[in-house]
C-alpha cells in the first residue's frame, strides 16, 4: 500500500451522533411562565377543582393555586414533587397508577404539560399502565407511542362533562400517524377544541414545535378552532372567539388542514377523492434510502476516495437533498457534485477483504474508531457490508424546505436515508412522473399529509408519499419535460409550477384557473406557516 494512503488511514476518525441529553430522555422541559399563566386562567374558569397531571417543579401549579380552591398535582419524580408542594398539594406517583375509574369525570379542569418521552426511553414499569389505559379506550398503542399520548387520554377521562382540558402538546398531535387514533378519540370526547399555535418556538434550545390544546368535554364531533399567535407573550388578552372549521371527517384526517380557509379545506377534500387524480403509490413505490449506521464511515467525498484508494469499492451517491437541484440528476449534475465537498460516494465493499489492502486498512480504521459497535453495524455480518444497495429510478425529497422535489436518477446513483428512493412501475416514464408530481394540488397535499417538527422543514415518510394525490404522467409531453427541467435548474420553481399547472391541470384535466389557484394558495399558506417557525 502506498505510504500516502497508509498515512491517511491513520488519521481517519468517524464522528457519531451526539448522545441524547438527560432532559430529552425524561421529557424534562418546563412550561414558560406566559403559557402557564394562560392555561391556568383558562382551565380554572371551569370550576374550583383542578388537576395538574405532570406538575414537574410547579410552573403551572403556581399559577393555578390562587385561582382554584381545590388544586392537586401529580408528579413521578420525588425531587420535583417536593418543589411543587410549595404551591399546592402534590401526589408523588405515576399518574397511571394514581388515577382510577373512581376519579373519572370528577375534575372541573385539567391543566398540564405532559412529558415527551419516546417509547425506547420510557421505563417499562411506568409505560405499561399508560399503554393499558390507551387500550382500555379502544386505542392500539405501538412502539411509536410517546408518553404524552396517554397523558392526554387520562386528562380527558378525569374531567367532567362541561369541564376543560388545557395542555401543552407537541405539534405532532396535528399530523403524525401514530396520533391518528388519539385525534379520533378527542373528536368524540370533546364538543369544542381550540388549537393555539405560535410562530416562534417556545422552548429554549428545543426545535420541537408545540401547540396548546384547549378542549371542552362534551359529545362530539368536536367543533375545531385555530388561533395563530406570534409568541407566548401574545396570549395576554387573546380572543378565542374565532370561526370553526368545516364539519370534520372521521377518516384519520391530519389536523394540519384546519389551518386553511373553509373553501380550501373543502376543495382538497373533494380532490382527494376525484377520479382526475391517482396516487403516487399506484405509479411506483417509495422507499427509504440506505441506513448505513455511520454515514461518516460509509459515505465519502471524491477527494477521500482518491486519497484512500477506494475507487473500486464505491457507488455514486446523493447524500443531501440540496444536490437535487434539477428535474433530472444526470452527468452534468454528477460532475458538479464531484467538484464539490459533498459526500458523493458510498462504500460497496465485498465480504472478503483479502484482495485489497487499502480496503482492509479502511475497515480496520473504522473498527479502531468503534464504528462496528453501533447498533446498525453490530447486527450486520460482516458489519462493513452496506445494506440495500439498489439504484432507484428517481429520488424524492424526504425533508422539504421551500418546495417538494422529485428528480429522475440518470446517473446510476443511490442515496442514504436523507432522501427517498422511487421505483416506477413498468410502463411509467420516470421523467413524466417527476413533471406530473410538480403541480399545485400535489404540493398542497404534501403540506397536509406530511409533518413539520418546528425547524421549518416538512418531512414526508414513504407511506405518506405513496398516498399523495397527483395527475397521471400520461398527460406530460416530452417538450414539457425539457421546459420544466430547464426552469428547475435555474431555480425558478414557481415558473415550473405555473407551467405544469397550465398544461397538466388546466389543459389536460380541464380544471378551472380558480380551482388551481385555490390549491396553490393552500400550499403557499401552509408552507409559509411552516417556514415562519424556522
Amino acid at each position: 500500500m502506498a505510504p500516502a494512503i497508509l498515512g491517511a488511514m491513520h488519521q481517519m476518525s468517524f464522528a457519531a451522533k451526539a448522545p441524547v441529553s438527560a432532559e430529552k430522555v425524561r421529557g424534562g422541559y418546563y412550561t414558560p411562565e406566559p403559557i402557564a399563566r394562560f392555561l391556568a386562567g383558562w382551565v380554572a374558569e371551569a370550576g374550583p377543582k383542578v388537576l395538574e397531571p405532570s406538575c414537574g417543579d410547579g410552573n403551572i401549579l403556581r399559577q393555578l393555586a390562587p385561582l382554584a380552591a381545590q388544586v392537586l398535582g401529580v408528579e413521578l419524580v420525588a425531587e420535583e414533587a417536593e418543589k411543587s408542594r410549595t404551591f399546592a398539594p402534590v401526589v408523588n406517583s405515576s399518574l397511571f397508577e394514581w388515577l382510577t375509574p373512581a376519579d373519572y369525570d370528577t375534575w372541573d379542569g385539567v391543566a398540564g404539560n405532559p412529558p415527551y418521552i419516546r417509547f425506547g426511553n420510557w421505563d417499562a414499569e411506568q409505560r405499561e399502565p399508560a399503554l393499558a389505559l390507551m387500550s382500555a379506550v379502544g386505542m392500539k398503542p405501538s412502539k411509536l407511542t410517546n408518553a404524552w399520548l396517554p397523558f392526554v387520554v387520562a386528562s380527558a377521562l378525569a374531567v367532567r362533562e362541561g369541564g376543560r382540558v388545557g395542555l401543552v402538546l407537541p405539534a405532532e398531535i396535528l399530523q403524525v400517524n401514530y396520533a391518528s387514533q388519539l385525534r379520533e378519540y378527542l373528536l368524540s370526547a370533546f364538543s369544542e377544541i381550540t388549537l393555539v399555535t405560535f410562530e416562534r418556538l417556545l422552548f429554549q434550545g428545543v426545535l420541537q414545535e408545540v401547540v396548546l390544546l384547549l378542549a371542552v368535554k362534551g359529545p362530539g364531533p368536536s367543533r375545531i378552532r385555530t388561533v395563530h399567535l406570534e409568541d407566548a407573550a401574545s396570549l395576554d388578552g387573546v380572543s378565542l372567539d374565532v370561526p370553526t372549521a368545516p364539519a370534520l371527517l372521521h377518516e384519520h384526517e391530519k389536523w394540519t388542514k384546519y389551518f386553511l380557509g373553509s373553501d380550501q379545506i373543502e376543495v382538497l377534500r373533494q380532490l382527494k377523492c376525484s377520479p382526475d387524480l391517482t396516487q403516487l403509490g399506484r405509479l411506483g413505490s417509495v422507499d427509504v434510502g440506505i441506513v448505513t449506521g455511520r454515514n461518516s464511515f460509509f459515505t465519502l467525498t471524491d477527494k477521500q476516495v482518491r486519497a484512500l484508494g477506494l475507487g473500486q469499492h464505491v457507488v455514486p451517491l446523493v447524500s443531501r437533498g440540496r444536490q437535487l437541484s434539477s428535474l433530472i440528476y444526470d452527468a452534468t449534475s454528477r460532475e458538479q457534485d464531484l467538484a464539490s465537498e459533498n459526500r458523493t460516494w458510498i462504500l460497496d465493499a465485498p465480504a472478503d477483504l483479502s484482495g485489497d489492502p487499502a480496503l482492509a486498512a479502511y475497515v480496520t480504521a473504522g473498527e479502531n474508531d468503534g464504528v462496528h459497535t453501533g447498533y446498525k453495524c453490530r447486527i450486520r455480518n460482516p458489519w462493513w457490508k452496506t445494506p440495500s444497495m439498489w439504484v432507484p429510478d428517481a429520488f424524492l425529497l424526504r425533508q422539504i424546505h421551500l418546495a417538494p422535489r422529485m428528480t429522475v436518477n440518470a446517473a446510476g446513483a443511490t442515496t442514504t436515508d436523507t432522501v427517498h428512493r422511487v421505483r416506477v412501475l413498468q410502463g411509467v416514464d420516470a421523467a413524466a412522473l417527476a413533471v406530473a408530481f410538480h403541480n399545485s394540488a400535489t404540493f398542497a397535499f404534501t403540506e397536509v399529509m406530511g409533518r413539520s417538527y418546528g425547524g421549518g422543514i416538512l418531512e414526508l415518510e414513504p407511506r405518506e408519499a405513496e398516498l399523495l394525490p397527483m395527475p397521471h404522467p400520461s398527460l406530460v409531453t416530452p417538450a414539457l419535460i425539457q421546459e420544466v427541467d430547464a426552469l428547475v435548474r435555474l431555480g425558478d420553481i414557481e415558473a415550473a409550477l405555473r407551467l405544469v399547472d397550465a398544461q397538466v391541470l388546466v389543459e389536460g384535466l380541464g380544471w378551472s384557473p380558480s380551482l388551481v389557484a385555490t390549491c396553490r394558495d393552500a400550499w403557499v399558506s401552509l408552507r409559509d406557516r411552516r417556514l415562519r417557525r424556522s
